[in-house]
């Protein structure tokens, strides 16, 4: 795993750039329809600015970086487990952009990155679980605890998104 353990970080930036640059585009562009089918998200969503997002982006990426140098320089199959859960919860995040797109039917941030990344990624995920040396009770426990964790941080994300808008963004941008 060692050999793919950068590149965790490297492709959760390159899928977020997109984000981070179409997002409020996207917003702008598509509000009416948005608000006629997903009032909720709209609702979510409307009010954040691009620095907010970056910054919540920023966040997730600490995360993946702490993660990512804990499993290689503490060389722990634990840690690796909860590297290649992180790993596997940010593939279901490409997943559920895809998802996203056939429901909403036309181009969102991040389903451009998504489609090139989560073959790659599940690529790498099926690569790595060829590796296991443990029992798979042990491996799957602190797999679901590094997806678990990629998940509760995105919420925790928003919430930061939305914190930074507040004090400190121009949500008008």
């Amino acid at each position: 795993m060692k050999e793919y353990v950068w590149l965790f970080p490297i492709i959760f930036m390159f899928h977020d750039m997109e984000e981070i640059i179409g997002f409020k585009f996207f917003l702008r562009q598509n509000e009416t329809e948005l608000q006629k089918r997903f009032p909720s998200f709209l609702r979510c969503y409307k009010n954040f600015s691009t620095e907010g997002f970056a910054f919540a982006v920023y966040e997730e990426l600490i995360l993946c970086i702490a993660i990512s140098t804990l499993a290689y320089f503490l060389d722990r199959n634990f840690l690796w487990y909860i590297w290649l859960g992180a790993f596997i919860g940010c593939d279901l995040h490409f997943f559920v952009h895809l998802i996203q797109v056939s429901i909403f039917r036309r181009y969102i941030p991040a389903c451009i990155t998504s489609l090139i990344c989560l073959p790659v990624n599940t690529l790498i995920i099926c690569k790595c679980l060829l590796c296991i040396k443990d029992s798979a009770l042990f491996a799957a426990a602190f797999m679901a605890l590094g997806a678990i964790l990629v998940f509760v941080n995105i919420f925790i994300a928003q919430k930061m998104m939305g914190w930074f808008t507040k004090h400190f963004a121009d949500s008008n941008l």
